[in-house]
């Protein structure tokens, strides 16, 4: 992993403020897989993705969500609301944001976004799908750098990773922006692009039957945006179960009534099918099985593996959110079958 890194200067492979990284967008117009998504990360280190980019982030970066505009109302009432140490952002891109003015972080440049105040920052990673217009997708990449904070901005393939940092963190951060690479599969063999984009709650593509898989290696989560179409990524975020894990998933999974649910028909409209999905990659024995789980509308919700839709299932729903895996919403029935004893604020007739 090549990386620059002059501690004072901060010269990043990035470039320098408001600039492009040296060569133009360099990595992001290599071939894919010039360097193996399925690489093992460095002791220490792993792999997060996000639409067709990979990158490395050490392992004590944990997921949890960063503050956003909405940052006043997490904190009315909870002083420690927000990450007070490194992390890797999982609010994604279909995270709600409460309808709130919060009142303006007032220190420039803002770094972090959002008009959080400084006190609430943390050195954190988070990714954006590009080109998006009037958001941070629009912030340049380079490096901007003020009061003890440096802000690092890359563009891969679609997506821009944005690494925020204090001094303390500056040479993580180099070794951050500069390993994210383009990928058409990441790490746990989530492709970057996945026919369940195509809506409508497609069905896999290579119908199989769960009933008749006895045994399993590992199922990877792959989580996708409906909101791309077929052929551009979609990725949001991938995950991998192993071991007892996977075992208890699969007998979950084997297991669930079929017929699909639960669903509320009458609570949402009949011509669109929820903002994001979930892609089960099944490997055992060197055999890939894909089943598509379904979750967020108010009908036609389940695990389908092309062959039979099955319910969802606290066994089959609740192990899949995990890390930057999140659910941040949906019709109501499903969302408590997944997520029981949950208080989230979750649209209960979700009406689109």
């Amino acid at each position: 992993m090549m990386w620059a890194l002059a501690i004072g200067s901060v010269a990043l492979a990035c470039g320098q403020a408001g600039g492009a990284a040296p060569g133009g967008r360099g990595p992001e117009a290599a071939a894919p897989g010039e360097r193996a998504a399925s690489e093992a990360s460095e002791s220490g280190w792993r792999s997060e993705s996000f639409r067709d980019v990979v990158v490395e982030v050490p392992a004590s970066w944990e997921p949890a969500p960063a503050p956003g505009g909405d940052w006043c109302a997490a904190v009315e009432g909870r002083p420690a609301a927000f990450p007070d140490r490194p992390y890797v952002d999982s609010r994604g891109p279909h995270q709600a944001v409460r309808t709130i003015a919060c009142p303006g972080g007032g220190q420039e440049p803002d770094l972090h976004g959002g008009g959080v105040p400084r006190e609430h920052w943390s050195p954190h990673v988070r990714f954006a799908a590009t080109p998006v217009a009037g958001g941070i997708e629009e912030v340049p990449d380079g490096q901007v750098s003020a009061n003890g904070w440096t802000r690092l901005v890359r563009t891969v393939g679609s997506a821009k990773v944005f690494v925020l940092t204090d001094d303390a963190h500056i040479e993580e951060a180099g070794r951050i922006i500069a390993s994210a690479r383009r990928a058409e599969v990441d790490h746990h063999g989530c492709a970057a692009s996945s026919p369940i984009q195509a809506g409508g709650f497609a069905r896999p593509p290579a119908p199989f039957d769960l009933a008749r898989l006895d045994v399993v290696d590992t199922i990877a989560v792959c989580h996708y945006g409906l909101d791309s179409p077929v052929g551009s990524p979609g990725l949001l975020a991938s995950r991998e179960l192993g071991g007892t894990g996977a075992t208890a998933l699969l007998a979950a999974l084997r297991t669930a009534p079929a017929g699909g649910g639960p669903d509320t028909p009458d609570t949402c409209a009949h011509d669109r099918w929820g903002d994001t999905a979930i892609v089960l990659r099944l490997t055992a024995g060197g055999s890939v099985h894909e089943a598509y789980v379904y979750y967020d509308w108010c009908f036609r919700n389940g695990v389908d593996d092309g062959t039979t839709l099955r319910g969802l299932t606290t066994g089959t729903c609740a192990p899949l959110w995990s890390g930057r895996v999140v659910q941040s919403g949906g019709s109501g029935a499903p969302f408590r079958v997944c997520h029981p004893g949950s208080v989230s604020a979750v649209n209960p007739t979700k009406t689109g």
